[in-house]
């Protein structure tokens, strides 16, 4: 199916939030779905699944949280489950949206956001995460977490803003701890529940270990699903991984909304 992209953006907390609807082409409306990205996750938010699920059928917004890229802002816990509520406000009110269906895909620390804000707004109908963040608290305070913001500094440093600056790293580093203790995926988790939760990892991801995801899964409420993908690391490096998380998630949100009309 062919797709066309239209940028768009919208206010959050008096931040200017800018993203793209990634649309089928044809007439709609389709069901929708809205994407969070990780932390940073990757500047082209429209490529990859976005443009898959697109091709599938779906209608997806995809957008920069505050903070990074082409927002406005500066990044905080509490401030990106704002603007993951609001996008979804955003969607409803778009015209390519059907009006009674609407899930979320959040990957690595998009998934502690879609969890935390599934558990708040019920006009989610179904959240899949893949190789998210299990615990937003532990996360932070890791190994992992340091050599990421190593890296960042390294590689992107422009990607979120002010970051580069270390008063201002060392602000919003503490100001997660700080929200972390109460904005965690392990208590919110079960909140989910009774709409369906699917998430998908991979054996070989080292920064999001497989341990860790099986915890956050065990916690969850029926009905869920957990499909552990052999070979794949956290960045799906491996083609053939990447095709059969890509094909597993597209799956199971055609499911999802074929069981919603019976």
């Amino acid at each position: 199916m062919q797709i066309h992209v239209v940028p768009t953006s919208f206010i959050s907390e008096g931040k200017t939030i800018r993203g793209h609807f990634v649309i089928p082409c044809g007439p709609g409306p389709f069901p929708g779905v809205c994407k969070y990205h990780g932390l940073p996750g990757s500047s082209d938010q429209v490529g990859g699944i976005a443009s898959r699920l697109a091709e599938a059928g779906f209608a997806v917004l995809t957008f920069n949280f505050r903070g990074f890229r082409t927002s406005e802002g500066r990044f905080s816990l509490a401030g990106e489950v704002k603007d993951a509520q609001t996008a979804i406000t955003h969607l409803r009110e778009s015209k390519y949206i059907t009006d009674d269906w609407i899930g979320v895909f959040g990957p690595s620390f998009g998934g502690a956001i879609a969890v935390l804000t599934a558990s708040r707004d019920p006009r989610i109908s179904a959240v899949c995460l893949r190789a998210p963040v299990y615990d937003t608290l532990e996360f932070v305070q890791s190994p992992i977490f340091d050599a990421g913001v190593q890296d960042l500094l390294r590689t992107a440093p422009n990607e979120m803003h002010g970051f580069t600056d270390p008063q201002e790293r060392k602000r919003v580093i503490e100001q997660l701890i700080h929200e972390s203790k109460t904005l965690n995926p392990m208590n919110e988790i079960a909140k989910i529940a009774p709409r369906p939760l699917f998430i998908i990892t991979g054996d070989k991801d080292r920064g999001i270990p497989v341990e860790g995801v099986r915890r956050l899964f065990a916690k969850a409420r029926e009905p869920k699903e957990l499909v552990i993908i052999k070979g794949a690391n956290h960045n799906l490096s491996n083609p053939l991984a990447y095709e059969q998380t890509i094909d597993a998630i597209i799956a199971w949100f055609k499911r999802q909304v074929q069981l919603s009309v019976l």
